[in-house]
């Protein structure tokens, strides 16, 4: 049975994580971005809730934006199609969407002119005029690793941050600009905790909706392809995460919500464990 996270938490700002390329979807490169910003979003007690590899196809990457901003998303997260060649469209993307034009930033001109000793305007070349460019009302924040910068626009409610592609890069503005943001978003905590119980994902599924139901700022999450098949069942490893405001109020939240999902499921047989390091 599979629970739908969003269901049980309203209360929060939800993120999408978007990775551009078609080198990402026909296997040349793994992406790593999406699943270390997701990391790093848990732990600055963030909600991910959608993550997705797009094609640099300008009306696949329109279509799936506005999507994501009329769901309510309150920030969007892409990494990639922000260099200098005909198939980087995600800052144009973007400015469609918003129905803006693109302008080049003089203030990232100097800055790339600066850094390669270029005298002269004139002798700046287009793929570096390409990635000095952005929606007319969107803001550019230097790139501390790299040379593509991070774009951040607001449309309506939602706030998108396209990022270049290397991790490195992705990881050095995540730090930069990113990291203190979603800090402040949320300003709150998390708790969590992995126990295990003997019990099948069948049984094991209605009872983790039953938890949620009545603490709607806990997730909990079974992980079949970790479980185990012991002489006394099977063993299920389950993750509860809880969310709130201070580092107490959050541990609260978590223990209330074990003690509820300990006791069903010890009106199904089953003990709850925490499962070893």
């Amino acid at each position: 049975m599979r629970i739908d996270a969003g269901e049980h938490m309203n209360s929060l700002s939800a993120i999408e994580i978007y990775s551009i390329g078609t080198e990402l979807l026909n296997g040349q490169i793994q992406d790593s971005n999406a699943f270390w910003m997701a990391q790093q979003i848990a732990a600055l007690g963030g909600y991910v809730r959608r993550i997705c590899i797009l094609d640099d196809q300008m009306e696949e990457l329109t279509s799936v934006f506005k999507d994501a901003c009329q769901r309510g998303t309150k920030l969007i997260i892409t990494t990639g199609g922000l260099g200098p060649t005909p198939d980087d469209m995600t800052v144009q993307a973007i400015a469609q969407i918003k129905g803006e034009e693109i302008v080049v930033d003089d203030a990232l001109v100097a800055h790339f002119m600066a850094s390669r000793d270029i005298e002269k305007r004139e002798d700046v070349s287009e793929g570096l005029l390409k990635m000095a460019t952005r929606p007319a009302h969107s803001k550019a924040h230097l790139n501390p690793a790299g040379v593509a910068p991070c774009v951040e626009t607001q449309i309506g409610e939602t706030v998108i941050y396209n990022l270049p592609g290397p991790p490195r890069e992705v990881e050095a503005l995540f730090g930069a600009v990113l990291e203190a943001w979603i800090a402040e978003l949320y300003s709150g905590t998390r708790a969590a905790l992995r126990v295990v119980v003997n019990l099948p994902e069948s049984q094991c599924g209605p009872i983790l909706h039953s938890v949620m139901e009545q603490y709607p700022n806990t997730y909990l999450k079974a992980f079949v392809a970790l479980s185990e098949r012991t002489a006394d069942g099977q063993r299920l490893p389950v993750d509860i995460v809880a969310w709130a405001e201070e580092d107490a109020q959050a541990q609260d939240l978590l223990d209330k919500a074990l003690r509820v999902f300990t006791e069903l499921a010890a009106e199904k047989g089953s003990s709850v464990e925490p499962m070893e390091e």
